[in-house]
């Protein structure tokens, strides 16, 4: 079901989706705001929250406490280079996981987050 967004919040939800990045909420307002000088910076701060609340698209606590965004809603994870910062999307497939949770702990499992650290391609070439 497409929602009927205001223009604003259209272009909010377009920065994060046109810029696989994993924008912040701070590079998602300057990606708003050379295309709509009067976009307030609490505008976009705002309906970014509530984006996420909507499962629209995605929030991501990095380690250093930074949130990031992601346009991606499926299940998968990401890993983060401790050298250069570039964000990976990482599909990870935790069926088995999920049954062995389930199993001895009988908890049910309906969503994850795994963040991952280490080293990128560039960054170890």
């Amino acid at each position: 079901m497409r929602k009927n967004y205001s223009k604003q919040r259209e272009e909010i939800k377009q920065a994060v989706l046109e810029h696989r990045t994993h924008p912040t909420a701070e590079e998602v307002y300057g990606f708003v705001k050379e295309k709509d000088s009067s976009a307030s910076k609490s505008t976009v701060y705002r309906n970014l929250h509530e984006l996420v609340a909507e499962g629209v698209i995605q929030k991501v606590v990095l380690p250093q406490g930074i949130f990031i965004f992601d346009g991606d809603v499926s299940e998968h994870s990401h890993a983060v280079c401790k050298k250069c910062g570039a964000i990976l999307d990482i599909p990870l497939a935790l069926e088995k996981a999920q049954q062995a949770m389930a199993a001895e702990y009988g908890f049910q499992m309906s969503s994850y987050h795994v963040l991952l650290e280490g080293l990128c391609k560039n960054c170890t070439e």
